[in-house]
């Protein structure tokens, strides 16, 4: 039994040195990791410091012109509504009284047709057609007139000639 203590107490020996060696090595590759990353952040550093400042400074210059023309934007904003506003009532004022324009002048323009209807009608039964009655009259006279002033100035001639009319006439 004394041979498998030995034996185990080597192997444990080897182990544990083993297991120091991979811990030394890791070691060592956890410190040049760590010093090649402390070169990049000191470079990148070193580089981006004077973005950062320069950054830095823009956003303090620009922070009160922000600040403006935000107050100016929402002054602005406030303002475009008052106008819409108005404008708004001002179209449904102008709609409102067009439309109502529209309706004085369709009621005009019906008024008037009626007045026209009942116009013409009046002059038709009060006007036309006593004229048309006059014409009338005046057409059978003339035609009277005519007839006689062609008798009358007619000569009389021999029953021939009124024989040879007749006989025209037939």
């Amino acid at each position: 039994m004394n041979m498998v203590v030995e034996i185990f107490v080597i192997v444990a020996a080897v182990a544990i040195i083993l297991q120091m060696a991979i811990l030394f090595a890791l070691y060592r590759g956890m410190r040049q990791s760590s010093a090649k990353m402390e070169g990049i952040a000191s470079r990148l550093e070193q580089q981006a410091s004077p973005i950062l400042a320069t950054t830095q400074e823009i956003l303090e210059d620009a922070k009160p012109k922000i600040a403006e023309i935000t107050s100016n934007l929402a002054e602005s904003t406030a303002t475009v509504r008052a106008h819409v506003s108005q404008v708004a009532e001002a179209s449904r004022d102008i709609v409102d009284r067009a439309r109502m324009q529209a309706e004085r002048f369709d009621e005009f323009v019906g008024s008037t047709l009626g007045k026209i209807e009942s116009t013409a009608e009046l002059l038709e039964s009060k006007v036309l057609s006593p004229v048309r009655r006059v014409q009338a009259i005046m057409q059978a006279v003339t035609a009277g007139l005519g007839f006689l002033r062609s008798n009358r100035s007619r000569p009389k001639t021999n029953h021939n000639s009124a024989t040879e009319d007749e006989e025209m006439f037939i």
